[in-house]
């Protein structure tokens, strides 16, 4: 099971570090290709070939980018990761194209608005693996409420604190979420 974690969360950063101006990519997870659009769900998945397994997980870029100070500056969008979103082991990750976020002992304190109801506090904790650079957060709370207000709101923004640039706000267009579930 560690395995295809890993294999799952490799795939997210190989798939959250992509750059280009075309509107069409693909990516590439465990050997599968996977035409994909920007800003839209995108249905990904990770075979383990050894157990004859595939994970299946919907995945959605912001669509802003944060400005960053050096080192991190640049094009840096955030990246909403749902693995197993038609279950009730639902995990949620954020991936940042590069950047440290500003994390205290206890996990990353945030804000979430879904479509116009009020800010939340939401929290997180560093999810880190070999070659994250402490670039991808997990959800620490109620991920059913969290994917019942993605399917109800069109649009969802996210602030996240960021290492000596203050906290930051991301735009998610979440319209497609409850169709795509059925997919998976």
């Amino acid at each position: 099971m560690k395995k295809l974690i890993l294999s799952f969360i490799t795939a997210v950063a190989l798939g959250g570090c992509d750059q280009s101006s075309d509107s069409n990519k693909k990516i590439t997870s465990s050997n599968q290709n996977t035409q994909v659009k920007e800003n839209t769900w995108q249905l990904l998945s990770s075979k383990d070939e050894m157990r004859g397994t595939e994970t299946k997980w919907l995945s959605l870029r912001s669509e802003n980018s944060a400005g960053l100070d050096f080192p991190y500056d640049g094009i840096n969008y955030l990246t909403l990761d749902i693995l197993n979103a038609n279950t009730d082991d639902t995990k949620i990750f954020l991936t940042i194209d590069r950047g440290q976020y500003d994390c205290g002992k206890y996990g990353c304190y945030g804000s979430i608005k879904f479509g116009n109801t009020t800010v939340q506090d939401i929290t997180f904790h560093p999810h880190d693996y070999a070659g994250s650079d402490g670039t991808m957060l997990v959800f620490r709370g109620n991920t059913q409420a969290f994917k019942q207000n993605i399917g109800k709101f069109n649009e969802i923004i996210i602030e996240l604190p960021f290492y000596k640039n203050g906290s930051k706000q991301f735009k998610f267009k979440t319209n497609g979420f409850n169709e795509n579930v059925k997919k998976l």
